[in-house]
């Protein structure tokens, strides 16, 4: 996997690459916070994961973790009749069956679940709804949606190429025609859509 590292970096600050599904490489007791973000479809395990955050927590320190929820959805019923949005939420279901990874990390509570199994203390979760175009009549909100937008136009078959070609093997033909027609949905300024963001914070408590 290729690195690419900025030009400028704080002197505090390193990257390193690492598979977080197997032991951490830190001793215990290293980080006095440690954020974990979009890991949905790429852990099979959520309570092995935040229990070597655990490990690796210093006493009193903390965790958050941030996962979005992959549903598309609307509160008005503008998104209800759209095939390509049913065919999407198919997709990552049906594709996180398949990797054994979940997409929908939020339908399960799995961070909060694997959180408190890890031993965590003093667990508070909060959701934000981030809206997907710039229908949103708050400024500062509809900026958002239009960066949400745009992301998942530039970076649909990033998406969604490599569940729907190789892990699920669906025809090729017919993922032009879903690519098409959520591209379609995206510049429809008559769909209130958004999505939903998850933050999970804990405490690892101090050592009696």
């Amino acid at each position: 996997m290729p690195l690419t590292i900025p030009s400028w970096v704080p002197p505090n600050v390193k990257f390193e690459i690492d598979d977080a599904t197997l032991r951490w490489t830190w001793d215990n007791n290293t980080f006095d916070f440690i954020h974990i973000r979009y890991l949905f479809g790429a852990i099979k395990d959520w309570t092995s994961l935040f229990k070597e955050a655990y490990r690796c927590c210093a006493p009193d320190g903390w965790i958050q973790s941030a996962e979005a929820d992959v549903h598309i959805r609307s509160d008005d019923g503008t998104t209800d009749d759209l095939d390509c949005l049913k065919l999407w939420a198919k997709l990552f279901t049906e594709g996180g069956a398949a990797l054994g990874s979940p997409f929908f990390v939020q339908e399960g509570d799995l961070q909060e679940k694997g959180i408190q199994a890890a031993g965590f203390t003093d667990i508070k979760s909060i959701e934000y709804k981030f809206p997907i175009g710039g229908w949103a009549r708050d400024p500062e909100l509809r900026s958002v949606g239009n960066y949400v937008k745009a992301t998942l136009e530039n970076d649909l078959e990033g998406y969604t190429l490599l569940l729907w070609k190789t892990i699920l093997q669906w025809p090729e033909d017919e993922y032009q025609v879903f690519l098409m027609e959520m591209r379609k949905f995206l510049r429809n300024k008559k769909v209130h859509a958004y999505m939903t963001v998850r933050y999970v914070y804990a405490r690892k408590a101090e050592a009696s």
